[in-house]
């Protein structure tokens, strides 16, 4: 072959050879690069059964496009030759790698993840590579991982290409499944990169013989050698111990699940080897004040602001506040030393700004509040039709300001949204600076949907339109409506751009509410995959636990955001998993969150209630119902308040005016229905209990060990919705993994 032109392929020399086909080096001579092809044996190139086998490797591989997967460019046949041309990988096997050199904890996770990144890829699209091995896979001369000859790949539930009485793959690799003949699937590639782990941390095979039967027997049958010997992290060992779970129910269930751990124990081996955690730095965005106060052009000092925030919100060593804590300040005289003091934040941005024609002036700076000392002080000028860059210039200052690292992925989600049109962007401002009130929501959403008319593409304007009809969803004869109009508009967002971080955690936050479970931990999980330090993520990922019964899971992630951000507010509502999990003496001495809320009050009432405090209680409930314009809350407090007082009628009276205000979030319906129960009202009870399942709220574990429904939880038609809930509840924790 070498020397020979085939089509506009002139073979230079021979790489290798395997039981799918030979490899070689050829230069395509139209294109002028250097290529890999490879094509079938002169010897079995007339066998249909083998070309087929050969189109098959082709179509699979052809299907991927990823970085951790050798690139096909061509399937091209001439004469009786038929042969795939390949992107050319300059570098060494990795089971050379293994023979050359020890690798340590740390490599093995950084290709490990690549690995698991390129399967991901093909899983996704329905692809099982079917023959994970090291020799398989290439490590380039930069470090980048490369997987290799989907020859033996299954397509979708396609037929199985094998010859009869033959299997396929290198023995020592291959799954217990496969060893039987049986179909295979994910599971397989699961268990063969768990063969390749192992052989990375310890240089040999985990199961090994004389001869191949003898190797199959120890598959089947017998641990990996030494895997509890190996010197590694109790995470990783685990990550392995996973992966070869011979039954493969037991395994990993999905390449995702195992990807997340190998990036938690990297995040894990990082800080330990650092030995230092890093101090998550606290920001305040504060609305910045218009020199002329103009009312044309006021609402650019909120608007601005947002944008910035929405910038900074990628940067994992940065914790900014979001738009709606600032947004009180806006139209007032700023006192820095006191708005970052009622924020909870270590720095400040703020400044005024001046619009005149078509330039817009700014003066900003950056304050560090402890020392009072200035950091970072610059007037800025920029086109106003160029406005939106403004978050990019200002949010790398201030990274350079703080003394922060951020990666190139950071950096890139960072870079603004490039509007279209300039007066779609001017709409889109108009709208974010609108208060989130009834009146204020109408009003945006007006300018949003001119704002689409004249740039549909762009993603902020759907998201914020989506955060807008979620605000009229919550309560009204029209929540319905809304409630879609609100998801509609945040998947549009993600079409435009699948990583725009409030819309991912908005759109999670919403499937939440309306029953949509396993879309919200989707949503959720990838939210956290672009940034692991935010706060607010790790609350939402507790709320949406919280809602499907995962209780200590939802304490836990409660328990992560306050570690991140300590005393915020607006994580309130995990006093309710506290509660559901009997934490009542903790909650009564520690619970501190936004205290002089009615919807904190109402819980620390009702928890004292619980624990048997009825003086205490009354107290938590009667400031509740001194409180002006809290319709929901007021009518919770006033049932247990009447009840406490013998009146159970007028109690239930006060829960009905609660339902009939047809609030859209399930566990509020759940708290309506508890309250029925407390009273005895089994009829009613059963009603809002069904509302409340039917829309999404499946904490069985809640239910099960309510206090408040004791006396109806036999009733047939309760104890049948509580028995639809446990049901829902089981099905989600065999299907949902809490890693990332």
């Amino acid at each position: 072959m070498i020397g020979k032109t085939l089509l506009h392929y002139k073979i230079l020399e021979k790489l290798g050879e395997g039981g799918m086909g030979v490899v070689y080096k050829a230069e395509d001579t139209k294109l002028k690069r250097d290529v890999a092809i490879k094509f079938l044996p002169r010897y079995i190139s007339t066998n249909q059964d083998e070309r087929h086998r050969f189109e098959i490797e082709a179509q699979a591989a052809a299907a991927l496009n990823h970085p951790n997967i050798a690139h096909i460019y061509a399937i091209e046949e001439t004469e009786s030759e038929m042969f795939i041309v390949m992107e050319l990988i300059e570098g060494i096997e990795l089971k050379e790698k293994i023979k050359e050199s020890s690798l340590n904890e740390n490599d093995v996770v950084k290709i490990s993840k690549q690995i698991a990144d390129g399967l991901q890829a093909a899983h996704k699209k329905g692809i099982v590579h079917r023959d994970i091995k090291s020799s398989n896979i290439m490590i380039t001369e930069s470090g980048n991982v490369k997987i290799m000859d989907f020859g033996l790949a299954k397509i979708g539930k396609g037929g199985l290409i094998t010859q009869v009485g033959s299997t396929l793959g290198t023995v020592a690799y291959m799954s217990p499944e496969q060893t039987n003949g049986e179909d295979v699937d994910n599971g397989t590639d699961i268990w063969s990169f768990g063969v390749v782990i192992y052989e990375m941390l310890t240089g040999k095979l985990p199961f090994r013989g004389d001869y191949d039967q003898a190797i199959i027997y120890s598959i089947l049958n017998k641990n990996p050698q030494d895997i509890n010997n190996i010197g590694c992290s109790e995470s990783l060992l685990k990550v392995l111990n996973n992966a070869l779970m011979k039954d493969r129910d037991k395994r990993y269930s999905n390449i995702s699940d195992l990807l997340n751990d190998l990036e938690a124990e990297e995040e894990t081996t990082s800080i330990s080897r650092e030995a230092i955690a890093k101090k998550i730095k606290k920001l305040a965005v504060l609305p910045f004040s218009n020199i002329i106060n103009d009312p044309q052009t006021n609402f650019l000092g909120f608007a601005l602001a947002d944008q910035i925030i929405g910038s900074m919100a990628y940067s994992k060593n940065v914790l900014v506040r979001p738009s709606s804590s600032i947004r009180k300040y806006q139209d007032e005289i700023l006192d820095i030393q006191k708005a970052g003091s009622e924020l909870n934040v270590d720095y400040v941005l703020a400044g005024n700004y001046l619009k005149e024609a078509d330039t817009i002036r700014l003066n900003i700076e950056l304050v560090e509040l402890q020392s009072e000392q200035m950091i970072w002080r610059e007037p800025i000028e920029i086109k106003y039709k160029n406005v939106f860059e403004l978050q990019d210039i200002v949010s790398q200052k201030v990274v350079g300001g703080l003394n922060v690292q951020f990666s190139d992925e950071e950096r890139e989600h960072m870079k603004p949204e490039t509007p279209n049109n300039q007066m779609a962007y001017e709409f889109y401002l108009r709208a974010i600076a609108y208060p989130y009130n009834m009146e204020g929501t109408k009003k945006a959403i007006e300018k949003l949907e001119d704002a689409i008319k004249l740039d549909p593409a762009y993603a902020p304007a759907f998201m914020e339109l989506g955060s807008r009809y979620n605000q009229l969803s919550q309560v009204g004869t029209s929540t319905l409506v809304a409630m879609q109009k609100a998801e509609d508009s945040f998947l549009k967002a993600l079409q435009i751009n699948e990583n725009l971080l409030p819309a991912l955690a908005n759109l999670g936050i919403h499937y939440t509410d309306i029953g949509k479970h396993e879309n919200a931990h989707e949503m959720l999980i990838r939210a956290l995959k672009l940034n692991r330090n935010n706060a607010y993520l790790h609350f939402a990922l507790s709320y949406h636990y919280r809602y499907i019964g995962f209780l200590e899971e939802s304490k836990s992630e409660a328990g992560i955001a306050l570690s991140i951000d300590p005393g915020n507010p607006r994580f309130r509502s995990s006093i309710i998993t506290d509660m559901f999990l009997g934490n009542f003496d903790e909650i009564l001495d520690t619970f501190d969150l936004d205290p002089e809320s009615p919807f904190t009050l109402n819980y620390l009432g009702e928890v004292a209630f619980r624990k048997g405090k009825k003086e205490l209680s009354k107290k938590y409930f009667e400031k509740v119902l001194s409180l002006e314009e809290e319709i929901g809350e007021y009518y919770f407090a006033s049932s247990i308040i009447e009840f406490m007082n013998g009146n159970i009628e007028k109690a239930a009276s006060f829960n009905l005016q609660r339902e009939l205000e047809n609030p859209a979030d399930s566990e509020i319906f759940y708290e309506i229905a508890r309250v029925y129960g407390l009273l005895n009202k089994t009829d009613d009870c059963r009603r809002a209990l069904r509302k409340s399942i039917d829309r999404g709220y499946i904490s069985y574990p809640s239910m099960q060990n309510d206090s408040f429904l004791d006396q109806v939880k036999q009733e047939s038609g309760i104890k049948s919705l509580i028995e639809k809930a446990k049901e829902m509840h089981e099905k989600l924790k065999e299907k949902l993994s809490t890693h990332y």
